[in-house]
């Protein structure tokens, strides 16, 4: 009797899996890998409709897991947008020689009505996919920040000036973006009177400019 029960189980968890799977199918991915950062590789999923999601485990500190969040109308457009001017994702990878590594980017496509695009790159001539793997890498600085920010005002408070001063910087800088995501770190931040005020202040200007989103 234990042995049908632990196969039912079994079963109702892998036709759950998959459910949830056909479900979040992603319109849209990136996966980037350079190793000798704190996150060597990361994803991105985004479908048609519904929750994003992110993956990335650091080598050090807290494995967040999946994440899932929203993207907004109009980064979602966006993405759309520079996905659909790239021409198929093609030209790919440059032909020019002696580029630095810049970190392998792999994105994957799917357009309406069509099938799967796929391309790997470390560097790409291709203006439009190049922007869009751009805003996939400021939308991951944008999430692993808030992560950071979270681990920090647990852990250490004294880290979290540095750490929210340079995602404002990266904001600025356009670095990082979708700051929506990250609403409720920045709230409890602001929310909270036990920490500097500078950083409670620079919490608050970046919920605003969320708001602007």
């Amino acid at each position: 009797m234990k042995y049908l029960v632990k196969c039912l189980r079994g079963a109702l968890l892998t036709t759950s899996f998959f459910s949830v799977h056909a479900q979040s199918a992603p319109w849209a991915s990136m996966t980037y890998e350079r190793s000798g950062l704190n996150i060597p590789r990361w994803q991105i999923e985004v479908p048609q409709q519904g929750m994003a999601t992110y993956s990335g485990k650091p080598l050090k500190g807290v494995d967040p897991g999946t994440v899932s969040f929203a993207i907004s109308p109009s980064g979602h457009d966006k993405l759309k947008s520079l996905l659909e001017a790239s021409h198929g994702l093609q030209p790919c990878e440059t032909k020019s020689k002696g580029i630095a590594n810049m970190g392998q980017k792999t994105i994957a496509y799917t357009p309406a009505g069509g099938p799967e695009q796929r391309c790997s790159f470390n560097y790409s001539d291709n203006r439009a996919l190049s922007d869009a793997a751009e805003y996939f890498i400021a939308l991951a600085n944008t999430l692993q920040a808030g992560q950071q920010l979270d681990y920090m005002h647990r852990y250490d408070r004294l880290g979290l000036d540095a750490v929210i001063t340079q995602l404002a910087t990266e904001v600025k800088d356009h670095r990082a973006v979708e700051l929506a995501t990250i609403s409720s770190t920045l709230q409890r931040l602001v929310e909270d009177r036990n920490i500097m005020e500078r950083v409670r202040s620079r919490a608050q200007h970046l919920l605003d400019l969320a708001a602007k989103e």
